[in-house]
């Protein structure tokens, strides 16, 4: 995999925009994980709790009857 690079300062040292996730901190460099501003693992993680959220524990079934 090729290294995408933004840019070059004066000396012509490269460099390459990176944003951190909004979710862990860390450095986000991928297009796609910096517009999301989530990279690939938090995105899992958020989407698995969503789902969680909306789901009833065993708890809740237990004591509704079902």
């Amino acid at each position: 995999m090729a290294e995408q690079l933004d840019g070059q300062l004066e000396d012509g040292t490269p460099t390459r925009t990176a944003v951190p996730c909004k979710r862990c901190g860390g450095w986000l460099v991928s297009e796609v994980s910096r517009a999301r501003r989530m990279g690939p693992a938090c995105a899992r993680h958020e989407r698995a709790e969503a789902r969680r959220v909306d789901e009833p524990t065993l708890f809740e079934l237990e004591a509704r009857g079902e």
